[in-house]
């Protein structure tokens, strides 16, 4: 299965799931009907945003790994990350210990398969958390940017909803908005996942 497919069919059934939510949301007859499915639509639309990142991110490292044979050619940050577990037990090491594994460094472990460690959206997916992930993926996502205060806002309201507190969530159109911005981000991550692949160290 090519990236991009495997990436579409998972963000099929999230938009199917979003539109569902906002079509009940359209049909609420009353306004506190309307008050409990803009809660559900605001929590759903960052789980959303978060999962879909997060998955978009594991597709990119899990193909990465299979494409590669060694940790050699890969951008500086991306290497970092896939060298993580190891640079940290050199780290923890003795002195001497140490310099017998640096000095092997190069030839033993750049010359593995790379493993990345499992992406961590840090359970609040803030725009600053998702950059960091991005950047050690060698990706450029300036949707991100673009939409900072959104996705603050959204984030946010998430952890509101889910600590259980009242909040002022706006109506329909406000929501959308948000909405509107999500999918770009989105959208162009799956895009720009998609290219990166396509282009060396990966082919």
């Amino acid at each position: 299965m090519e990236t991009i497919e495997e990436i579409t069919i998972d963000l099929s059934w999230r938009e199917t799931e979003l539109g569902l939510l906002k079509i009940l949301l359209q049909r609420s007859d009353t306004k506190k009907q309307q008050e409990v499915l803009s809660r559900a639509a605001w929590a759903l639309l960052y789980a959303h945003y978060e999962g879909f990142c997060k998955f978009c991110l594991t597709v990119f490292f899990d193909r990465a790994t299979k494409a590669l044979a060694s940790c050699h050619g890969l951008p500086l940050k991306t290497r970092s990350f896939a060298l993580d577990k190891d640079i940290k037990r050199l780290k923890n090491l003795p002195a001497d210990e140490f310099l017998e594994s640096l000095e092997n460094f190069a030839n033993l472990t750049l010359g593995k398969k790379p493993q990345f460690p499992e992406v961590d959206t840090k359970s609040n997916l803030w725009p600053n958390v998702l950059e960091e992930l991005l950047k050690l993926a060698d990706i450029n996502c300036p949707a991100v940017d673009t939409h900072r205060q959104k996705i603050k806002t959204l984030v946010t309201r998430r952890n509101n909803i889910a600590h259980g507190k009242a909040d002022d969530i706006g109506g329909y159109n406000y929501y959308v908005s948000f909405e509107d911005s999500v999918y770009e981000i989105m959208y162009e991550l799956a895009f720009e996942v998609d290219q990166r692949l396509r282009v060396a160290p990966y082919v």
